[in-house]
């Protein structure tokens, strides 16, 4: 009862943050601008699932991963450096109180904005064409969740297991940086070692399985399998730290991993797998965090 009733007070503060819906309105202002524009192209080739490559690529792995990571790094230690623990604990509420209450609220506001952030997609695609894979774009939407909840988790956790606001906040910064500037160069230099060369538009399954344990990663690779196209990552790794050949900028998806693997794909690196990815980076991040925060002295 004390968590729930700490997450939903938690909740009504976040929510109200006009940082969150500041966000929120760059992205149904951007995304409106691009409807309108490709309101005035003529749309007869172009399929509804391509919808899901544009939102991917502005939300799933720009904004709502920053947006949880901002809402989420001051959770635990914000209350920590203001003494409001203490006051916390005065009440009855337990170190676990306070973590699942904190993660709740959170994981609350990132929801709200996930779904804000599919259902402008949807209502784009239902505009645009005729026949809209109503399914697809649902389960697109229960993927995007699934980031939000894994980011909320890392920052929650994060929160956690610092002491301090800078702490928390080059944890926080350190984490995305990692997954997007980091990560794709670090598993090619793997490749390099191990192989001798870089990877080429055929690379062995364990490079591919490496990239997904990124987790924008294994959701870009399953937006990309729904949406029926390759969606290019922040950068475009693969072009400029892999041996790729030059014609693939005019097919990019050439490079999905289902055509850089020859034979069927193993289990590691299909659809469901990749959820089990997200779900391990909401899992882990928040036990560590989690036993940090239960043993650390917060006198």
């Amino acid at each position: 009862m004390s968590t729930t009733l700490l997450a939903r007070k938690d909740f009504e503060d976040a929510i109200r943050s006009r940082m969150i819906w500041a966000v929120m309105g760059v992205f149904v202002f951007l995304m409106g601008i691009i409807a309108v524009g490709a309101a005035t192209d003529n749309l007869s080739e172009t399929e509804p699932t391509e919808v899901i490559g544009v939102v991917a690529n502005i939300g799933g792995l720009l904004l709502i991963p920053i947006l949880a990571l901002l809402v989420g790094y001051m959770a635990v230690v914000g209350e920590r450096q203001s003494g409001s623990l203490r006051v916390l604990f005065g009440l009855s509420h337990s170190r676990w109180d306070v973590f699942a209450g904190k993660f709740l609220s959170r994981l609350g506001v990132i929801a709200v904005a996930s779904v804000v952030a599919c259902l402008v997609a949807i209502v784009i695609a239902v505009g645009l064409f005729d026949d809209v894979p109503i399914g697809t774009f649902l389960g697109f939407s229960a993927l995007t969740i699934l980031l939000g909840m894994a980011f909320t988790a890392i920052a929650v956790g994060v929160s956690a297991m610092s002491s301090s606001r800078m702490q928390a906040m080059g944890g926080a910064i350190g984490s995305y940086v990692v997954f997007t500037l980091v990560w794709h160069p670090a598993v090619t230099a793997v490749h390099y070692l191990v192989e001798g060369e870089l990877p080429g538009l055929e690379a062995p399954e364990w490079y591919f399985f490496l990239l997904q344990l990124n987790p924008l990663e294994a959701y870009r690779a399953v937006s990309s399998e729904l949406a029926d196209q390759f969606i290019w990552p922040m950068l475009g790794w693969q072009t400029m730290v892999e041996d790729v050949p030059e014609e693939t900028m005019e097919n990019p998806n050439a490079l999905l991993v289902s055509n850089r693997v020859s034979g069927d794909l193993p289990f590691y690196l299909s659809d469901w797998f990749a959820a089990v990815i997200l779900l391990a980076w909401i899992v882990i991040p928040l036990a560590i965090g989690y036993w940090r925060f239960e043993r650390a002295d917060l006198n």
